[in-house]
């Protein structure tokens, strides 16, 4: 190739070069712009947002159970006034497990209903039923 053809060749990589440029900072630009107007409605959105929930759950332990409910009577006891039933007798990790769920879900329904409250919903109960297995 010749020194003429070589020059013109780089020509031709600095356009097209250059053009890709612009493109991408017009691409850059429209999506900057959807970014934003997508954050501005979500900020201006007329529902408050729901408290984000925890990754885990903090699992009580035996210990911690018999010293804030007695003994394992006091915690079966704790566990029905939560309506939490169980299909045979629970194991103190079942109870510690349950416990535990009980308190973060009436968190989340506190939160819930604090945001969206429904006053013709007042004293109304909800049974929640935890699918076991592949049911």
């Amino acid at each position: 190739m010749g020194k003429k053809r070589l020059n013109q060749l780089l020509e031709v990589l600095k356009d097209n070069y250059q053009r890709d440029l612009q493109n991408s900072a017009a691409i850059y630009t429209v999506a900057q712009v959807a970014v934003n107007q997508l954050n501005q409605e979500v900020y201006q959105s007329n529902e408050p947002p729901i408290a984000a929930l925890p990754f885990a759950p903090n699992l009580l332990d035996k210990d911690q159970l018999l010293q804030q409910y007695g003994s394992y009577n006091g915690c079966r006891q704790a566990a029905k006034e939560r309506g939490i039933k169980f299909s045979r007798t629970p194991s103190w990790e079942q109870l510690a497990a349950a416990l535990s769920y009980a308190e973060i879900l009436q968190k989340i329904i506190t939160n819930y209903v604090t945001t969206y409250p429904y006053p013709q919903l007042q004293g109304t109960k909800f049974e929640l039923v935890f699918p076991v297995g592949d049911e």
